[in-house]
């Protein structure tokens, strides 16, 4: 059995940027593993790690020496290896001269879309794995991307941070090469804070305990268990609760390689200031997290962390103190001077802004904002507050000519609720304003009110109505504006307020209100995007995609979400019935008959043409089942719709045994498509069952 040997790559840089990690760790395994099978290179497993100041590269159970390896050349087709006469053809003979053998030796083997061909097949012997990584090592390095890139020394080679040393071992032997002027070795250091103590690594596989003892933890997950406990550890002690945000642990865990906590204080003063500006200035611009009582309550503490335990703790937390408190400082200054302000200033300031410069400004989409939410109130089949609607509307977009908004562009919105309360207005405005941008995602919260919901509402469907009319359609996965993030809000948003709305309509307002706009533009692909979006919701609730495609077209022509729900809940609820397919079925082949007549047809057949009981059955039960269907539909009650639906299905499968619907007489053809086409209109009323698989 051939022996095995771990190999380690360990790339030392000054500090890289906690956002470029964990892409040149998946880029150095992808690239290790193409590199590695290229040089037939045998392994039980690769990883990666990274930490600020190195990039690490492990590979398990790598044998001694590359795997031998058959190697094949294909030439020409077999006709030619000899000519009439029994000799050598001058193409075989070159094929064979080329690589360094004699026609004789050639081979025949069978080749996709060529037929017989000659082939020359060597073998090559396996090779050191040690000369083999020493050729992979340097391309794995030359070969990641970063978003940025330095140049710092004579060959010029590009890097995202200068590069200090290069580590490279497979078991106990060094791995030599050389990378931007660096030589490979078995040389790193220890903990910065510790002075970076050089250390030599006996073995690959000693290098993870020895860094552990030199205060370095290597491996992500384990510094962040680390992480973790530390905070947990100080939880505890402090009796309170550190609000440990996972995008914010995923930072720290890239500007530490041994992270330590650091909890300090600061002046209640600042805790007048808003929540949400808190947690800001500590996650955004320090990394700091934020501490809270039980109730949630932000108390007047942090904690940070910094990199090791080392003298000078203390000064550590001064420091992290003063820099705090001067970003809290200057909140406090940008605060003060927006309270002071009057909320109209906010609004006039607007048309500065230039919102889309065929588009006009931030003040004339405010303004087709206040307008289509106002139509909004009124057409939303919900009682609402329209003076609530209106003044939450007005106001917006304000907070974003404040001073604040333009030092934290995050606070959007969320700064308008402290701008609305200062000016008078009532909590339910107030909020409204607050939550101007909800949902800010696919699964956070909806704005709290009907009058909120609408006003956020009529913010996304100017937006999406501003793309589209300028064609600016997301198209793969490209989507700058994030217009599927509104879209799928503005669903959500409509179907939890169950809002009785036409969007249909809703989004021919939104179009008219742009310049040049009115019939310029359909709506028709608008609303075909937001369905996209109302598609993903129904399939995600555990409706089947025949189903939610069953009532596609109500939403085209009517744009009622809601319905849509209705319509998708009751088809589900009775897909169990041993009745439903086969309707479903008999719809689909009514459905298709009609398709193929391609005839002009009334739908009102003439009862003096019928010949057959069977025609004058199923009439007689249409006849009967429309009036109750009507009242079922208008009372959105589809399950009993449906099911009265049902109740035709022995009429139906008796005309469709007994009766020939493309008859020899023209006119008893035309009215049996006739009866159909009006079995059809019925159905189609709850549902397009043909989609149905």
């Amino acid at each position: 059995m051939t022996s095995k040997s771990d190999a380690l790559l360990e790339i030392r840089i000054e500090n890289i940027p906690a956002r470029f990690v964990t892409s040149a760790e998946e880029q150095m395994k992808k690239r290790a593993a193409e590199l590695l099978a290229e040089a037939n290179l045998a392994c039980d497993s690769i990883e990666a790690y990274g930490t600020y100041k190195r990039l690490v590269l492990y590979i398990s159970g790598v044998p001694a020496k590359t795997e031998e390896k058959t190697q094949k050349a294909y030439g020409p087709s077999v006709r030619l290896l000899k000519d009439a006469a029994g000799n050598f053809t001058p193409q075989a003979a070159g094929f064979a001269r080329a690589r360094g053998t004699t026609p004789d030796k050639l081979g025949v083997e069978t080749v996709p879309n060529k037929g017989e061909v000659l082939v020359f097949e060597t073998k090559l012997p396996g090779r050191s794995s040690v000369k083999a990584l020493a050729e992979i090592f340097p391309q794995i390095i030359s070969g990641l991307q970063f978003p940025k890139n330095m140049v710092w020394e004579a060959t010029r080679f590009r890097f995202a941070r200068p590069i200090r040393s290069l580590l490279a071992l497979y078991g106990d032997k060094p791995v030599f090469f050389s990378v931007a002027g660096i030589k490979s070795g078995r040389i790193t250091v220890g903990l910065s804070a510790k002075g970076s103590r050089q250390i030599k690594i006996g073995a690959a596989e000693k290098y993870f305990k020895a860094l552990e003892h030199a205060n370095v933890i290597v491996k992500d997950a384990e510094r962040l268990a680390t992480l973790r406990r530390e905070i947990e550890h100080l939880a505890k002690r402090m009796k309170l609760v550190v609000e440990a945000d996972p995008e914010l642990l995923g930072e720290n865990l890239y500007l530490a390689e041994y992270p330590v906590c650091v909890m300090s204080g600061y002046s209640q003063d600042f805790l007048k200031l808003p929540a949400e500006l808190v947690h800001l200035v500590m996650k955004k611009q320090l990394k700091f997290f934020t501490v809270a009582n039980a109730k949630g309550e932000l108390q007047p503490y942090f904690v940070g962390i910094r990199d090791g335990v080392s003298k000078g703790q203390r000064n550590v937390e001064e420091g992290f103190m003063n820099v705090l408190e001067a970003r809290f400082r200057d909140a406090i200054f940008f605060y003060t001077r927006d309270l002071a302000r009057p909320l109209a200033e906010f609004k006039d300031k607007l048309a500065a802004i230039t919102f889309q410069e065929k588009l006009g400004t931030m003040a004339d989409k405010a303004a087709r904002v206040e307008k289509l939410a106002a139509w909004l109130c009124g057409n939303c089949g919900q009682p609402v507050n329209s003076g609530d609607v209106a003044a939450a509307a007005f106001n917006g977009y304000s907070d974003l000519t404040s001073n604040l908004v333009k030092e934290f562009t995050e606070l959007q919105g969320v700064m308008g609720y402290y701008y609305a309360k200062n000016a008078g207005m009532s909590e339910n405005v107030s909020r409204a304003v607050g939550e101007f941008y909800w949902p800010m995602s696919a699964k956070s919260p909806l704005p709290s009110s009907k009058e909120g919901a609408l006003v956020s509402l009529a913010g996304k469907l100017d937006t999406l109505a501003s793309d589209f009319f300028l064609g600016l359609i997301p198209s793969g996965s490209e989507d700058p504006h994030g217009l599927r993030r509104q879209a799928l809000g503005l669903v959500r948003i409509i179907l939890e307020n169950s809002f009785r709305l036409n969007l249909n309509e809703a989004a021919s307002n939104a179009f008219s209100a742009l310049p040049g706009g009115g019939s310029a533009k359909t709506s028709d692909p608008l609303l075909d995007f937001v369905w996209q979006r109302a598609e993903a919701l129904f399939t995600e609730a555990g409706y089947r995609f025949d189903e939610v495609k069953a009532v596609r077209e109500f939403f085209m022509s009517g744009g009622d979400l809601p319905d849509c729900r209705d319509r998708v809940k009751d088809i589900h609820s009775l897909r169990g019935n041993p009745d439903f397919a086969g309707i479903a079925m008999a719809f689909k082949r009514a459905k298709n008959i009609l398709r193929q007549a391609k005839a002009p047809l009334s739908g009102v057949p003439d009862e003096n043409y019928f010949e057959e009981d069977e025609e004058r059955a199923l009439y007689a039960g249409i006849k009967a089942l429309s009036g109750r269907l009507a009242s079922h539909v208008a009372a959105r009650d589809y399950a009993k719709g449906l099911s009265e639906l049902l109740s035709i299905k022995g009429s139906l499968d008796s005309f469709f045994d007994k009766v020939m619907v493309m008859a020899e007489d023209p006119k008893v053809r035309v009215n049996r498509l006739n009866l159909i086409k009006s079995l059809v209109n019925l159905f189609e009323g709850v549902a397009d069952l043909s989609q149905l698989q």
